[in-house]
């Protein structure tokens, strides 16, 4: 596992009086379950008293280039769809998931029921000890660390006695690796974050899922109906794109076809069917 931290530098991070505890992953997934190819994306696990969460690092990079008056790049594409929050050792957690301008608030009951194994490995400083689950439709290969002293883990992994620094599924679809680890003395509020709560509709799962397939059924019509008018019928996606009648049509094809494709989501048992 690729890591750029030290032990000694995360015990200073547990004792010492700041806020919040981040821990930074390294996310390898599938988009495609039938495809080799595999996308990267790096999370932040943010532990601030006894409130955790989890979220893209694009919203970070995001807010910091606003406060700071710097530019976007121009192939930064703020379309990652999920922010997973809950306390501490809890199992009760709140999702909210970015429909492009509607996000989704649905709130879960998860936990994993982790077999412990007596095989350990080093990794750096760190003494890693292996245990197995399954969970959300798939099986699960886990390495934590005592060392680490939360109970806490990525996405919505939790409860091992210490942190979840390495998770996989046994299918190679998705691999989580913590690569760094930071102490935030002042913590400050991440604005995608708070819009993303302030947006948000509270729905069932039932709710989710059909509002998951009417997006699937029309995406531009969709997000026109939450937008309203705008100037000259042009309006953009959270990944840059332009969108206007002279190529709405293909935009929205293009939107189906990767909805439909791109359908293989870490709870396989809650992969929605689209028609």
């Amino acid at each position: 596992m690729k890591t750029n931290f030290t032990f000694f530098i995360l015990l200073i991070c547990f004792y010492a009086s700041a806020q919040t505890h981040r821990f930074i992953y390294d996310v390898e997934y599938k988009k495609d379950s039938t495809s080799q190819i595999t996308t990267k994306e790096n999370y932040h696990l943010d532990i601030s008293g006894d409130e955790v969460l989890y979220y893209t690092r694009d919203f970070f990079i995001a807010d910091s280039l606003i406060v700071n008056n710097f530019p976007f790049p121009k192939d930064m594409k703020l379309n990652t769809s999920t922010i997973i929050k809950h306390k501490k050792g809890s199992s009760s957690f709140e999702e909210y998931d970015l429909l492009e301008n509607t996000v989704l608030n649905l709130q879960t009951t998860d936990s994993q029921n982790f077999l412990l194994t007596s095989e350990k490995k080093q990794v750096k400083d760190l003494t890693l000890q292996k245990a197995t689950t399954t969970w959300g439709g798939r099986n699960w290969i886990a390495w934590f660390s005592k060392e680490i002293p939360f109970q806490e883990g990525p996405y919505k992994f939790h409860g091992l006695p210490g942190l979840i620094v390495e998770i996989t599924d046994d299918k190679d679809n998705y691999k989580f690796s913590l690569v760094r680890s930071e102490n935030i003395k002042e913590s400050t509020e991440n604005q995608y974050i708070e819009m993303a709560y302030q947006m948000s509709i509270p729905v069932t799962w039932e709710k989710f899922k059909n509002t998951k397939i009417k997006f699937y059924e029309s995406p531009i019509n969709f997000i026109k109906n939450g937008i309203g008018s705008s100037k000259n019928n042009e309006f953009y996606l959270n990944d840059g794109t332009i969108v206007n009648p002279a190529n709405s049509r293909e935009v929205n094809d293009r939107l189906r076809n990767m909805i439909k494709q791109y359908n293989n989501p870490i709870e396989l048992d809650k992969a929605i069917f689209y028609p």
